[in-house]
């Protein structure tokens, strides 16, 4: 990944996670964040894997919303967006959407949660040696 990708990847990293979810799911989940919001090393490690994959999903989509010519082509694309975003989220073993939802909320409310998390994003996304 190339050194812009990876500073973009962290300094948005939980901007990505909070943004990646449906808001009406998010509404409903903040309460639940905000009572939990001490996760394991390794259920940190599983979001951030999600959390990387969804970012990668947002960028292609972001390049086709920004060429899109009407609303009509920008709210199908945000819908396949979503979708797919979705699809990532809930294929990454040992994580479900309600899951991810809550540990977005919780770091976007937990600067240390946010550090641990910014922590991985760089760790996952530096180049192998």
């Amino acid at each position: 990944m190339p050194t812009r990708t990876i500073f973009q990847v962290t300094t948005t990293a939980i901007v990505l996670a909070f943004a990646a979810v449906p808001v009406t799911v998010v509404t409903t989940r903040t309460a639940a964040a905000e009572q939990n919001a001490s996760y394991s090393d390794k259920e940190l490690d599983i979001f951030t894997k999600a959390l990387l994959q969804v970012a990668d999903v947002r960028q292609k989509y972001s390049t086709l919303m920004q060429n899109a010519e009407t609303k009509e082509q920008q709210a199908a694309i945000a819908e396949k967006a979503n979708t797919e975003i979705t699809r990532v989220i809930e294929d990454t073993e040992g994580l479900t959407l309600d899951r991810y939802t809550e540990i977005s909320v919780a770091a976007s409310n937990n600067p240390t949660l946010n550090q641990r998390i910014i922590k991985r994003v760089q760790a996952m996304s530096a180049p192998s040696q």
